[in-house]
């Protein structure tokens, strides 16, 4: 008898029960499900930073266009194309680079007191102003021109520029301030799955003289 109820013990305690076993799922499944939320996360900041990295580039090549001509050049504009204008089906963008005094020429400004690198930037609420903005395509890697070869949606850059003079005692009327801002145009631009690829406009400032 002692032998039989020894035996009877072993095979109750042998397995999980249902309970234990629901219990296990369910832990096995907030794990995967945290698991999951952070490789979402970890796309769409990598997607972010990716955005911002070409902003940034974008920017800086408008900039660059700009400051490369001095105040006393004759010509005051030049011209960049993107994706869309090679080859040109349509015109490249205009890039004016013509100055006034306060409140300056170019994209509307917005105050926005408190920032640590100025009070001013480039307000993407107002309307566009001509010569001093542009919708800049960069096409997928292996694009063209929206052709069948092209491979995954282009992205599409608000970047607008300001340029104001700036009162110099020494060499009044030959310095001026640049303001060039770029904005990924999201889900506007890019369809809607970009929308969580949402990022904020990339500003740049610079001084150019004669």
């Amino acid at each position: 008898m002692s032998r039989l109820s020894q035996r009877r013990r072993r095979t109750a305690s042998k397995g999980f029960s249902l309970i234990e076993l629901l219990i296990a799922m369910l832990v096995l499944t907030v794990g995967l499900l945290g698991g999951m939320i952070v490789i979402v996360t970890a796309i769409a900041s990598n997607a972010r930073s990716r955005l911002d990295t070409t902003g940034v580039a974008l920017a800086q090549s408008t900039m660059d266009r700009i400051i490369v001509l001095s105040i006393s050049a004759a010509t005051q504009s030049t011209s960049m194309s993107d994706c869309t204008t090679n080859p040109p089906t349509t015109l490249p963008h205009t890039i004016s680079t013509v100055a006034s005094d306060a409140p300056g020429s170019g994209a509307p400004l917005t105050d926005m007191a408190g920032l640590p690198d100025g009070n001013q930037m480039i307000d993407f609420s107002q309307d566009p102003v001509a010569g001093y903005s542009m919708n800049y395509v960069l096409c997928a890697t292996g694009g063209d021109n929206g052709a069948a070869t092209t491979k995954g949606p282009p992205q599409i850059y608000d970047v607008r520029w300001h340029i104001t003079n700036i009162a110099n005692s020494s060499a009044p009327g030959n310095t001026q301030l640049v303001l060039v801002a770029a904005k990924n145009l999201g889900e506007a631009g890019n369809g809607v799955t970009q929308s969580k690829f949402f990022t904020i406009p990339i500003t740049l400032r610079a001084v150019r003289g004669n």
